[in-house]
């Protein structure tokens, strides 16, 4: 399992609200992407005096390893959701981009808070 964002409420409440003001919210939510993405995002300065966070640190690029170790292939592009999402005439919210992306999802959809949000502490090791 890999990270994901996830705050259902507020993109429903975003969905609903604005549509009564006839503004429609739809989101595309791509899995993997072709991108750098990995590369520019996960640069940081890691401040070797901030003994506590050290661990965390470790674990996280441990698990950034693991996931590039995986060999998952990216999807080459969005486009062609979002157009879909952008001219398809309906009321849906989600778009996923790509098989990981409804994976993804899925997986989301079935599973409680408390299980997800487990499965992301241990991806990083916490």
């Amino acid at each position: 399992m890999r990270l994901a964002h996830w705050d259902t409420e507020r993109d429903q409440a975003l969905h609903y609200g604005l549509a009564a003001i006839g503004v429609q919210v739809k989101l595309v939510e791509p899995g993997i992407v072709d991108t750098d993405f990995a590369g520019r995002s996960f640069d940081f300065s890691n401040d070797e005096s901030l003994a506590e966070y050290q661990e965390f640190v470790g674990a996280f690029l441990t698990a950034q390893g693991q996931i590039a170790a995986a060999g998952d292939k990216p999807e080459p592009s969005v486009a062609e959701t979002v157009c879909r999402a952008a001219t398809d005439g309906t009321d849906q919210l989600r778009y996923p981009a790509g098989p990981y992306a409804t994976e993804l999802i899925a997986h989301r959809a079935a599973t409680d808070d408390a299980t997800f949000v487990e499965g992301v502490r241990k991806q990083f090791g916490v």
